[in-house]
């Protein structure tokens, strides 16, 4: 691909997350698992309503898309989600605890939320209490 090219996918890529996150409050970013780690789909805007972002790993893309979409629907209504919370959700109930490196995983997240010299934002990983069902 040329370099321009993959600027200006870049650049459409980059609006089509702004203006989500604009529209609904929030956007999913799924990242593909390779030989060093699982697949995993992370939230990018939570951290506007003050809040920790949402990371689900090795999860079928569709019924993380769920998982991540119902949790920020709750913060969007004002719902605060802590480490240590058990959530029922249609899909099935998840865990949420600390996720301290944000830094080294959500990197849309830090990108557009994280100013110069400040620490990650915060995350929590959603861990499945059990075997989440597609809805």
């Amino acid at each position: 691909m040329e370099p321009i090219a993959s600027a200006h996918q870049a650049d459409q890529y980059d609006a089509w997350q702004r203006d989500t996150i604009r529209r609904h409050g929030w956007a999913l970013q799924p990242m593909p698992g390779d030989e060093d780690g699982p697949p995993y789909v992370y939230t990018v805007g939570l951290s506007g309503f003050g809040h920790p972002e949402l990371i689900l790993f090795a999860t079928a893309p569709a019924v993380a898309a769920t998982v991540l979409n119902d949790l920020g629907a709750l913060v969007r209504l004002g719902h605060g989600l802590a480490a240590g919370d058990r959530v029922r959700l249609r899909s099935g109930d998840v865990h949420l605890l600390t996720f301290p490196e944000s830094a080294d995983w959500l990197f849309a997240a830090n990108d557009l939320y994280r100013a110069a010299g400040d620490p990650p934002v915060r995350a929590l990983l959603v861990v499945p209490a059990d075997e989440l069902a597609p809805v």
